[in-house]
């Protein structure tokens, strides 16, 4: 059991922190079929991980009032900024791991107009792809303006300086066959997690039908990170 400190709380049992990651027009109609097909299964809160620069590429741009940002727009969920390009130099898609705090600042700055020019809209919290970065990026975020970062299991909540502890994190990367042997202790225990959908995970169903396992046999429920840390 974790050593929890003054500032530190620990996710409910029983609650997962879920997002889309990846949220990028090359992935617009995978994103769309995996929205309806959380919707067929009863799960209406999670957060929209958009990445307003994806692989640096024009294309992967979000365009204002185009369909794609009016849809999303639309859902009325969480829109949540995730990296800037998701990409390093070196092709990595750990775009944070080793960024100086001046690339990082400026990333973060760059990002914001991306996608307020977009939706029009800022967004609540920050998370760097496969929640990867140096510990200094919280107090980055914060001074950008966000209200949360989750880096690695911790949820940081920048307004009032707690830390959010969970359990364990999924991600699957849109890989054709992922496994949960690491997750299967904590789950049937009913720990608290942290789930990334990958928008190529509704071609095998795989990652959705682990999402079924855990809301109608373990008890299991969903929240974006907004709803979690800021309920109405």
């Amino acid at each position: 059991m974790l050593s929890l400190g003054k500032n530190d709380v620990s996710v409910s049992d029983h609650t997962v922190l879920l997002s889309i990651h990846d949220v990028s027009p090359i992935y617009e109609n995978h994103i769309i079929k995996t929205c309806d097909r959380l919707q067929d299964l009863g799960i209406t809160s999670y957060s929209l991980l958009t990445t307003p620069f994806y692989k640096l590429k024009t294309s992967n741009k979000f365009e204002k009032k185009g369909f794609f940002s009016e849809y999303l727009q639309s859902l009325g969920l969480e829109i949540t900024m995730h990296g800037y390009s998701h990409q390093t130099k070196s092709g990595s898609n750990a775009e944070f791991s080793k960024m100086p705090s001046d690339r990082m600042r400026l990333r973060l700055k760059q990002g914001l107009a991306l996608i307020r020019n977009a939706f029009s809209e800022t967004p609540v919290g920050f998370i760097p792809p496969l929640w990867i970065a140096p510990n200094g990026l919280t107090k980055i975020a914060k001074e950008a303006g966000f209200a949360y970062c989750a880096i690695g299991d911790i949820v940081h909540n920048l307004r009032d300086g707690t830390k959010h502890d969970t359990s364990y994190n999924i991600i699957s990367q849109g890989l054709d066959f992922t496994t949960y042997t690491n997750a299967t202790l904590e789950t049937e225990l009913g720990g608290p997690l942290q789930i990334g959908i990958h928008p190529l995970d509704i071609l095998n169903n795989q990652l959705l039908d682990f999402l079924a396992d855990l809301k109608d046999r373990l008890g299991y429920n969903f929240l974006s990170y907004s709803d979690y840390l800021f309920p109405s």
